[in-house]
């Protein structure tokens, strides 16, 4: 009998300690997570933006590099430089969203962390290594990320319910990386190198994500 009072007593030590996976999604109805990508020609630099972002983050708040996973998918055949013509030349002829609709990443460890513990109001620069999926193509890529927690208040339930991180990153794309020919719009041929920004706030209370395969 004593020893099993020793071990429920072990029992009711550990069980407060384990702390609970906490998940932030990227899900807006209204469009206010934003990608865009900047590609130069030598006469000009066309730049493209989209709001069809979805995903999600979820990790240990006590163990973020240990523990991170997650997802998040774009609708490329919603991409808008400005010109309705070069968008439809652009989805049609390079990007071909017909059969590949989404641009992925995949998160599959947190290779660096500046900070370990989720804190409010504070910053945490991460370096994230996952699977880029476009154009039907998937390749390892490293990401650095910059992420800022806010637990939830009135102030920021005026913008989005729940706790928030804000997720943000810039990073290079070769289009020659994925089997995409360089756009040729009239005579100016755009570089090879595509730059890439996002700008997501995640929360804890929008929707459940189902991400594509």
């Amino acid at each position: 009998m004593r020893k099993y009072l020793t071990a429920f007593f072990l029992l009711l030590l550990i069980v407060p300690c384990l702390a609970e996976e906490v998940t932030f999604y990227v899900n807006d109805d209204q469009k206010r997570d934003i990608v865009t990508f900047t590609s130069k020609a030598p006469l000009e630099t066309v730049m493209g933006r989209t709001g069809e972002v979805r995903g999600f983050i979820a990790f240990d708040p006590e163990d973020i590099k240990g523990t991170a996973r997650g997802g998040f998918e774009v609708d490329l055949a919603s991409l808008k430089t400005g010109i309705g013509l070069r968008d439809k030349h652009m989805r049609e002829q390079y990007l071909e969203t017909d059969q590949y609709p989404l641009v992925s990443f995949k998160l599959t460890r947190v290779a660096q962390a500046s900070g370990n513990i989720l804190e409010d109001n504070q910053n945490i620069d991460l370096v994230l290594e996952g699977q880029f999926k476009l154009h039907g193509m998937t390749r390892d890529i490293t990401l650095p990320v910059s992420v800022k927690y806010m637990k939830g208040t009135e102030e920021t339930q005026k913008h989005r319910p729940g706790d928030l991180l804000r997720i943000t990153a810039d990073f290079d794309v070769l289009l020659s990386d994925y089997n995409i020919a360089r756009p040729q719009f009239i005579i100016l041929k755009l570089d090879d190198l595509q730059k890439i920004s996002i700008d997501l706030m995640a929360s804890t209370e929008l929707p459940e994500v189902a991400l594509a395969e």
